[in-house]
């Protein structure tokens, strides 16, 4: 929506344009339009721009040499003097050109700190050289390299390069293939800013190079010599390095200078600090291809996976912000859950190496392998899929699911033709020519989790692989991975905060809370005997903490106390552990009950919600309880929101939990 300024703002606005505007008007006012082909055509115009482009280009590939791997020093590195390093790199920015070119002096001339021994041991004299031309254009460039290319880097969430190093990707390897082309837009920009910048230096050049024609006098130094002599030819040569300073800044425009995109279409990721845009020509999705793209874009003929006939069990022992130990066969699924900041994600990291809160004492993945602790992350086959899939933006649904192959040195033919048989199996490969962005959430999921199993790895990790996906789509992709993981020939762990998905899913649950292992155990266990208030809420079950006595009553910690039936009274002294009721065994009243039940107290309501068929009724009272009651039965009680009602409990529906 467009919002029209204020008159106090429009106004200096438009004064700031007309200031900045009318210099460049008069160059173009003052250009001599009749003489000007000849002027540029002059031998000393084609020597001076000839000498420029070759310096810039050279500014440019040193630049790019250098400045490179210091922008992700500065974006990814965490060392002591980072702040001053980033200093160091601003500084030629806003240092006087001449204070450039006698700092220049003073460390590369001949009586400078290095061009003494340049000369003294090999005969190498920079200034008043072309190399040296081409030093200072790169002194005072090469900084908007970098600063442009550490934003990019900055803004590029590192789940993507973590994601390719646990498909194998070594760092260099993730470098080339992932970060390069994810920052290729920012690459570009600040590479054009710096080329730039460097054909139009003009004082550290003049300072350390000096003015020779053919040698060090390039277009700026040109035209600082015409305006002594002719003043029409200096405006000619200022409109061209004008028109190609305007042509570098047009190029820029639009996608190259926006801001990294803040949110997820329907299937590409969108991390909270932001992630470069990708290279893409636009959101949305697609339109439909033809068949003949469709066609080519899959492999002729179903071609399997190789035969996976080494099963991969887990022994492990997590130290640190995480204690866990985990022993499991072949075929396991842990379901891994526990409250917010428990420890769940610090698990999956330590076992993948990408963190040092945490790390495996050992990490055992069956066969003779070495143990995996020892090892870098990008040999550990150990699968990751975060929440969001962190689908490479830059390739297709096909090349993604191929990349660990392709990691693992599998010919691309081959790994293509693996690939598309997992995307295949998961009910998407006719979506492998699709880029992420064109995928929906569910879509997004399924060729995450076809990557992850496409790279034959020895444990897989999943982290809330659903939560992000509608109900609809949940039920679906839970039964794909309901039937994927019932072969998958290693142990899978699955972070997750749904109880449907723990119960459904997995052999076993891991209960992490404050980073200890709770329990570990069985579903119908963990259903039988949750060992935290936690666990039972999240089952659906009220839940207090307190203590048995051998008369059948449960004294709570907030000093309510609850009477049990015979059959759940304690012989022995005082124990502790918790008292358990179902929600559907809370009975709620408008007046005291009287008869059977042996637990009755007021409260107040304070929250109705529906769930599925029935309404859930949370009641502050001593103690706070949720009730699950049908709809029609909500509404003969009239209840809403500050209804005051009694609260009744059959002592048969309490259960003792010993801790």
């Amino acid at each position: 929506m467009r919002v029209r300024a204020p008159l106090t703002l429009a106004l200096p606005a438009a004064l700031a344009v007309a200031f900045l505007l009318l210099p460049l008007a008069g160059i173009l006012a003052r250009t001599p339009w009749t003489t000007l082909p000849g002027r540029l055509t002059s031998h000393g115009v084609t020597q001076a721009l000839t000498l420029s482009l070759a310096v810039s280009a050279w500014s440019l590939l040193l630049s790019l040499t250098l400045g490179v791997p210091l922008a992700w020093l500065l974006a990814r590195g965490d060392f002591r003097g980072k702040a001053l390093v980033r200093c160091l790199v601003m500084l030629p920015m806003v240092l006087p050109p001449t204070v450039a070119g006698v700092a220049l002096l003073q460390g590369y001339g001949r009586r400078g700190i290095i061009g003494t021994y340049l000369d003294a041991w090999f005969g190498i004299t920079l200034p008043f050289s072309t190399t040296g031309a081409v030093l200072a254009s790169t002194f005072v460039a090469m900084p908007f390299l970098v600063i442009s290319l550490e934003g990019a880097l900055a803004a590029l969430h590192p789940r993507y390069e973590e994601v390719a190093t646990t498909l194998g990707a070594t760092p260099l390897h993730t470098f080339r293939t992932i970060t390069l082309p994810m920052v290729a837009p920012g690459l570009f920009a600040g590479a054009a800013l710096c080329w730039a910048r460097a054909l139009g230096e003009f004082g550290a050049t003049i300072t350390f190079a000096g003015n020779l024609p053919g040698t060090t006098q390039t277009l700026p130094l040109q035209v600082y010599l015409l305006l002594q002599d002719d003043p029409e030819g200096a405006t000619a040569v200022s409109l061209l390095l004008l028109v190609i300073a305007t042509a570098v800044l047009l190029s820029l425009r639009g996608r190259w200078l926006q801001p990294p995109t803040a949110g997820r279409g329907r299937g590409g990721m969108g991390p909270g600090r932001g992630v470069k845009r990708d290279l893409r020509p636009r959101s949305g999705f697609a339109a439909e291809e033809t068949e003949a793209a469709v066609n080519h874009a899959a492999p002729e003929g179903p071609v399997p996976p190789r035969p996976r006939t080494t099963e991969h069990p887990l022994h492990t022992t997590v130290s640190g912000a995480v204690e866990a130990t985990l022993q499991a066969q072949a075929g396991t699924t842990i379901a891994v859950v526990g409250p917010n900041g428990a420890g769940k994600t610090t698990l999956l990291r330590a076992l993948l190496g990408l963190t040092t809160r945490a790390k495996p004492q050992t990490l055992h993945l069956g066969g003779t392998t070495p143990d995996a602790a020892t090892q870098p992350p990008h040999h550990r086959r150990i699968a990751w899929v975060p929440q969001d899939g962190a689908l490479f933006p830059h390739l297709t649904a096909l090349a993604n699911t191929a990349y660990g192959l392709r990691t693992q040195g599998v010919p691309k033919k081959e790994a293509h033709h693996e690939a598309q048989h997992w995307l295949d199996r998961l009910g998407v490969g006719h979506l492998s020519h699709r880029r992420p962005a064109h995928l929906s959430g569910g879509q997004a999921q399924r060729v995450a989790l076809a990557r992850a199993l496409a790279a034959r790895p020895r444990l897989l990790l999943l982290d809330e692989p659903l939560a992000a996906l509608d109900q609809s789509t949940r039920a679906h992709v839970r039964q794909t991975l309901r039937t994927h993981l019932a072969d998958f020939p290693g142990v899978c762990l699955i972070v997750t905060h749904d109880p449907v998905e723990a119960v459904s899913l997995a052999d076993r649950v891991l209960v992490l809370e404050d980073g200890r292992t709770l329990q570990y155990a069985t579903p119908a266990e963990l259903t039988r005997h949750p060992r935290s208030p936690w666990v039972a809420r999240m089952l659906g079950h009220n839940a207090w903490q307190g203590k048995a006595t051998p008369e059948g009553t449960i004294l709570l910690d907030n000093g309510a106390s609850l009477t049990t039936a015979a059959g759940e009274r304690v012989a022995a002294a005082p124990t502790t552990g918790l008292a358990v009721i179902p929600p559907e065994a809370v009975s709620l009243h408008t007046s005291r009950p009287t008869g059977s039940p042996r637990n009755v107290w007021p409260g107040t309501v304070r929250e109705l919600t529906a769930q599925g068929g029935r309404m859930r009724v949370l009641v502050d009272g001593e103690p706070d309880v949720v009730a699950e009651i049908t709809p029609s039965a909500a509404a003969d009680l009239a209840l809403a929101e500050g209804t005051a009602v009694w609260v009744s409990v059959k002592a048969t529906e309490v259960r003792f939990v010993p801790a």
